[in-house]
């Protein structure tokens, strides 16, 4: 077994389905994109009371020489760990300096029962300290910039909650890929903070200001949605790229908490989706 910890790196957890194989190539484009190196993550089970590791059936290696014929400058390690699934990709997400954000396949959209609380994609995309990106077979890499919205990365903002973690993933794909930000947000009316009522508009210019100056040439749209956020985000996304939703923080220590718009959101759509926690409360 190799375990080779590589800081800064995109890392996406690798089975074997063809849903993690959408991972892989997604994260290696991705990886690409940012200029990081490529982890593929494979847990080995053990097997029996005395824990021993059991030889996999499927190797991630075949699967890393092909990303590395197909992106040769790119770094591509494999780490096969003799550990259970969940176990081994919460500590390949634990920690900003080992994975900069984490990749994995799901299932996909249609098929509520596929798609529960208790799946190893959700659970760790609702209590990684990373982002998880969320891929499914049906996916691709993503449709290349054009009309009506193809190739947009598409962001769900809610101006009860904004935070700028999402914003900066949002702005910093859509960057990287020479495409369009489209800012779907929405509220509870009427809007308030701790002081008292707040302008939408005013909300909304706050949340985008930092990152559109950093990302000047990267055009951005907005959308207000009031009532009905999960569908008008699954259509805005139909053609995207990518549709980027944040996280608030866990309100349990062992719950995930994706929140009811996200899990609407994907249970509607089959593109990438990107899950980006909130900073932590206090910082």
């Amino acid at each position: 077994m190799t375990r080779a910890i590589v800081k800064g790196a995109v890392v996406a957890g690798t089975d074997g389905s063809a849903e993690s194989l959408a991972a892989a190539d997604w994260a290696a484009d991705d990886a690409v994109r940012r200029g990081l190196p490529l982890r593929l993550v494979q847990a080995v089970p053990l097997a029996g009371p005395r824990e021993r590791v059991t030889r996999p059936a499927w190797s991630a290696h075949p699967t890393a020489d092909e990303i590395g014929r197909r992106h040769p400058d790119l770094s591509v390690t494999v780490d096969q760990i003799a550990e259970q699934v969940l176990p081994v990709l919460f500590s390949a997400a634990d920690s900003a300096d080992s994975a900069e954000l984490m990749v994995l396949g799901t299932r996909g959209a249609g098929a509520v029962q596929e798609l529960v609380l208790g799946s190893t994609a959700l659970t760790i995309a609702g209590r990684a300290p990373v982002p998880v990106v969320l891929v499914s077979a049906a996916s691709g890499t993503g449709a290349p910039p054009g009309a009506d919205g193809a190739g947009d990365v598409v962001l769900g903002l809610d101006l009860a909650a904004p935070d700028g973690r999402p914003v900066e993933f949002a702005f910093d794909e859509a960057a990287r890929r020479g495409a369009r930000l489209r800012v779907v947000h929405g509220w509870s009316e009427p809007l308030h903070d701790g002081a008292g009522p707040v302008d939408p508009d005013q909300a909304l210019a706050a949340a985008l200001g930092p990152w559109a100056e950093k990302h000047p040439r990267t055009p951005v749209v907005t959308e207000a949605v009031v009532a009905g956020a999960a569908a008008r985000l699954a259509a805005a996304a139909s053609h995207a790229a990518l549709l980027v939703l944040g996280r608030r923080p866990r309100t349990t220590p062992v719950s995930a908490h994706l929140g009811s718009t996200a899990h609407a959101v994907l249970r509607r759509v089959t593109l990438p989706v990107a899950i980006v926690p909130h900073a932590p409360a206090g910082t």
